[in-house]
């Protein structure tokens, strides 16, 4: 099969190449999602071709035209679209390239299905439009409704795309209700594990060689997501021996900063690499997710660090989201009372319990999201979606 991935990304490493030297938060959450998605595809044996804008504009580079060679990573192909980089020029030119490319990657004869970025508008679109003259199926990747991530007009431009579309992949079952307003097939994964990380030893995890309890928080840092409330609760839980390390950027940071300076087992981390911090979460005792369940956007959303902490085997806590498949509550500690000073009573709970039933249950979660949720199993899941349903 011949999948045309239109999206605004890059392969890893010209993504390292952009952002060198620049302030960007650990790697972005799109960035991760479609990146290993695409190898999953790949190894899977699907051919890829990558059809992208590229993450650019006035904020990462003045540079007004924006020229990329095209490469191949991890077999998977990246054609960059040449655009102005000014702001309305380069969607436009965005969306005139998408038409163009596809024809130029689309073989005839060959089964093709082109999947999307439905929040990377003017590509899509384009895509969509040159798609339909001949007759190749689009499906919709919507990770976000765009209802949350921006104004209205976006949110009818959105609308109009997804009544174009031929299927979606989805994150929440909630999703489908709201966007698949004519009831073409689709999907739920609600994220993917990077097949690659393997965990370490026991015997080299900090808590294992110094006795120190690290509890590790990476991600944007904003007081939505609850990270004060983590904050003032591992303060209130005044545990012996533990130190909360706290990676990323955001709303919450320089309160963070000034926090960490009067208490000196609350550290502010910066913003490092995704594998650093990956490097970090293997070695630590306890991961935290402490985003609040009420806000209504949480239906339509899967947290992807709790993929990634199960990935790493390190025990997580976690608060209970709506989007959140029941299947994960028997391989994560909840937190039940989403108030600092829950916050303080489920960090004390967790970690008065032995090392070894908190890594217990952090092997089981690292095999449960190795053999059901790594972007290579979900990847076979959607090459049977697109197989049986959209081809």
């Amino acid at each position: 099969m011949n999948i045309l991935y239109g999206f605004s990304n890059c392969s890893d490493r010209k993504y390292g190449e952009i952002f060198s030297g620049k302030k960007v938060a650990v790697l972005q959450p799109d960035q991760k999602y479609h990146g290993l998605l695409i190898k999953g595809l790949s190894k899977c044996g699907e051919k890829v071709t990558c059809l992208s804008g590229l993450p650019i504009n006035r904020n990462v580079t003045k540079k007004l035209f924006i020229r990329e060679k095209d490469e191949t990573e991890d077999g998977v192909f990246y054609h960059y679209y040449n655009t102005i980089n000014f702001p309305v020029l380069r969607q436009l030119g965005i969306y005139l390239k998408a038409r163009r490319s596809l024809k130029k990657f689309y073989a005839h004869g060959e089964k093709t299905v082109i999947l999307c970025d439905c929040l990377n508008i003017a590509n899509s679109y384009g895509l969509v439009s040159a798609a339909k003259k001949r007759k190749i199926p689009v499906v919709m990747i919507v990770t976000d409704l765009p209802e949350f991530m921006s104004g209205g007009t976006t949110r009818k431009i959105n609308e109009k795309l997804f009544a174009l579309a031929d299927g979606f992949i989805f994150l929440t079952e909630q999703m489908n209700a709201k966007v698949n307003k004519l009831n073409k097939p689709y999907i739920v994964l609600e994220g993917h594990s990077d097949s690659s990380i393997v965990p370490i030893e026991r015997k080299n995890r900090e808590e294992y060689k110094t006795g120190k309890k690290t509890v590790i928080y990476a991600g944007s840092i904003v007081k939505l997501y609850g990270i004060k409330n983590l904050v003032e609760g591992f303060i209130k839980a005044n545990i012996i021996d533990a130190e909360l390390k706290i990676f990323g950027d955001g709303d919450y940071r320089e309160e963070l900063t000034e926090t960490a300076k009067n208490h000196k087992n609350v550290l502010y981390m910066g913003i490092k690499s995704n594998g650093e911090i990956v490097d970090e979460e293997k070695k630590a005792a306890l991961l935290v997710n402490p985003r609040p369940s009420d806000p209504e956007y949480t239906k339509y959303s899967f947290p992807s660090k709790n993929m990634e902490y199960m990935a790493s085997a390190t025990p997580v806590l976690t608060t209970v989201l709506p989007g959140m498949p029941k299947e994960y509550l028997d391989y994560v500690f909840t937190i039940k009372n989403e108030t600092a000073e829950g916050i303080a009573e489920a960090l004390k709970e967790v970690l008065s319990l032995s090392k070894e039933i908190r890594y217990d249950l952090g092997d089981k979660a690292a095999k449960f999201v190795k053999e059901n949720k790594s972007n290579v199993i979900q990847a076979k899941k959607i090459k049977k979606f697109l197989e049986e349903e959209i081809c």
